[in-house]
């Protein structure tokens, strides 16, 4: 079963894309000489100044429709010992970018910096800039990337370049839609709007217009808008804008349930994808066609692709994306019975998207304090001019300072409700975060991970106690069947339909979780094997006896089920879950809707337990 992911998650995906690509194509400050690997051969000759001038502006161009060209270029340029000192700052903006373009982000965040530490001409610095706010996006410092985008609004009316004007807006607009503040990006973007736009930067606008349809869930596959905008990046000569609005497309053949499309879409602009040599995109189109293989059954390509995206972002420099490769490859090794291999991908899989919901909860954060930062700040700033008031006149010092009290009671008490607010939301931010990590989304009960955190200590304690703790593993039957023919609406509904009449039946203390699409596990606590096989059967029978005409749809339901207990598979919780596991699969063999109770096999250094210390539930 595919695992179902908010469409918030689902977007930032494609802005994170987005919000990289930025500094391939807006963010290109010169720097200081630079080694690059000796891969092209060295110009022998020495430029004159306008030379120098005439083959930075051809690299600026090169940077996006040209990468090995716009590296040969910069390499060249960095041999020329006559560079003016203007020049030398345009180089090194230029050496920034292709350190960003790579990953290296430490060290172009270095190089900025020394830029706008310099006597940098004031364009070159307001580039340098917005460069910090995309590397702060890329690197998820979203308090750091706040200022640099205050700074950037700051400058934006000193800046006479029209193109740097506009690209200024749109880094402004990509940021504000990376840390969820819509609204924020809508002003923006309508601001750009008014602006006489280059070819370049009307493909930027479509496109984040076309983003924001996209996290607003406005967008059909068959919208003209779509190719509209893929023609118009092409005429920009913007291959990676023109490739990211094709990925919106794919991506929504497969919400429509068009794998076919979906691929044949894709593979005619994989070549050009590979040929932009920009990571995160080819990750990206390599884990869509490889999604598209899964939902048609081809295991082989969705495996192929998969891989070739897990070895593009082996770093993990993108999260987004590897959250989609480890997940999809823990599937296939699944299917494969791999199960080793399956295991280490999940690992992985859970290890990054728990970083994902950190970094989401920390843009939440980040914006909080900046919010309340900037009112400190004001509020300091109306007290110090109060202050300057009340000097200019002795005669007005009495009323000044009743003046003064009352405006600080007033911030006070203002300060104090903003900050109940935010502590309020902060709260509720966190709650739902946490929901998130331990709960399935579409089923309400546990999710694997901490399903396996509580019952290690449920073990812990039964253990400690001598107490009986049995395992109820059981997986629907045919469930696939009801997807395919049905649709996941009903698959759906099946689910939770499940859950609840399982839940009905059951205690309190009891341990109930989704380990997959639509296999769950019952774990209980001071519970014989005897009972827990009546509980199993009573869930069968609640499951056979679902009505389903609720759902729109006349189906049946069935389970089978796996039952087992610490006497038979000990305390070790992988080795219950794949005891019960088996005895459910031999539920399956045994012609489904049964329940089987593990036995273990017997052996001459089998001992039968002491059950002296047993509580029977």
């Amino acid at each position: 079963m595919k695992k179902h992911r908010t469409v918030f998650n689902y977007f930032n995906k494609l802005s994170l894309i987005v919000l990289c690509f930025i500094l391939y194509n807006i963010t290109f400050v010169p720097a200081q000489a630079f080694e690059i690997k000796k891969q092209y051969s060295t110009s022998k000759k020495i430029l004159t100044s306008e030379e120098v001038s005439t083959q930075l502006a051809l690299a600026d161009k090169y940077k996006r429709s040209n990468p090995t060209k716009f590296k040969q270029l910069i390499f060249e340029l960095a041999q020329q010992k006559t560079l003016t000192t203007e020049q030398r700052h345009y180089l090194n903006l230029l050496h920034s970018y292709h350190l960003s373009f790579i990953g290296e982000y430490d060290s172009a965040e270095s190089k900025i910096k020394e830029i706008l530490h310099s006597d940098a001409s004031s364009l070159i610095k307001f580039r340098a800039n917005y460069a910090l706010i995309t590397i702060s996006m890329t690197t998820q410092n979203w308090l750091n990337g706040l200022q640099y985008v205050t700074k950037n609004i700051n400058a934006l009316a000193s800046i006479n370049n029209s193109e740097h004007y506009q690209n200024g807006l749109l880094i402004t607009i990509i940021f504000y839609n990376q840390i969820g503040q819509y609204t924020l990006a809508l002003s923006y973007i309508e601001q750009l709007a008014k602006q006489d736009l280059s070819a370049k930067n009307d493909c930027w606008l479509r496109q984040l217009t076309l983003e924001t349809k996209f996290k607003l869930n406005e967008l059909k596959s068959g919208n003209p808008a779509l190719e509209d905008t893929i023609q118009k990046c092409i005429t920009a000569d913007n291959k990676i804008n023109t490739n990211i609005v094709r990925t919106y497309k794919a991506k929504l053949f497969l919400q429509e349930n068009m794998p076919e499309a979906a691929i044949n879409f894709m593979l005619g602009s994989l070549d050009e994808v590979r040929s932009t040599q920009y990571p995160m995109l080819i990750a990206e189109t390599a884990n869509i066609i490889a999604k598209a293989y899964w939902q048609i059954n081809d295991i082989d390509n969705a495996q192929l692709y998969a891989s070739e995206a897990l070895t593009i972002n082996n770093n993990m420099s993108n999260l987004l994306q590897g959250v989609d490769t480890y997940y999809l490859l823990y599937q296939v090794t699944k299917q494969q019975q791999n199960l080793a291999l399956a295991l280490d991908y999940f690992e992985k899989y859970a290890e990054v998207e728990r970083n994902q919901l950190e970094g989401e909860k920390a843009k939440h954060l980040a914006f909080q304090i900046a919010q309340h930062q900037s009112l400190e700040q004001k509020s300091q700033i109306k007290l110090l001019n109060k202050k300057n008031a009340l000097l200019v006149s002795e005669k007005a010092l009495a009323k000044a300072k009743v003046a003064n009290v009352q405006m600080f009671i007033a911030i006070l008490t203002v300060t104090i409700a903003l900050l109940v607010l935010w502590g309020g939301r902060l709260l509720q931010s966190h709650r739902q975060v946490k929901e998130l990590a331990e709960y399935d989304a579409l089923t309400g009960i546990y999710n694997r991970g901490h399903f396996t955190q509580v019952t290690k200590s449920a073990l812990k304690y039964c253990k400690n106690a001598q107490q009986d703790l049995s395992v109820i593993m059981f997986d629907l039957d045919h469930f696939k069947l009801v997807n395919d023919n049905y649709g996941h609406a009903c698959g759906d509904w099946a689910l939770k339909a499940t859950i609840k009449v399982c839940q009905d039946i059951g205690r309190q203390n009891d341990i109930f979780a989704r380990l997959g699409g639509e296999e769950f596990c019952l774990v209980l606590p001071s519970c014989s094997i005897e009972v827990a096989q009546l509980r199993a059967e009573a869930c069968r029978a609640a499951i056979e006896e679902i009505i389903t005409e609720e759902s729109g749809c006349d189906f049946s339901i069935t389970a089978s089920f796996g039952v087992t207990d610490v006497k038979r598979s000990g305390f070790d919780l992988d080795k219950l879950l794949a005891d019960s596991d088996g005895a459910a699969y031999a539920s399956k063999h045994a012609g489904r809707n049964r329940v089987t109770v593990f036995q273990p096999a017997a052996t001459d250094e089998t001992k039968p337990l002491d059950n002296s210390w047993s509580v029977v539930s």
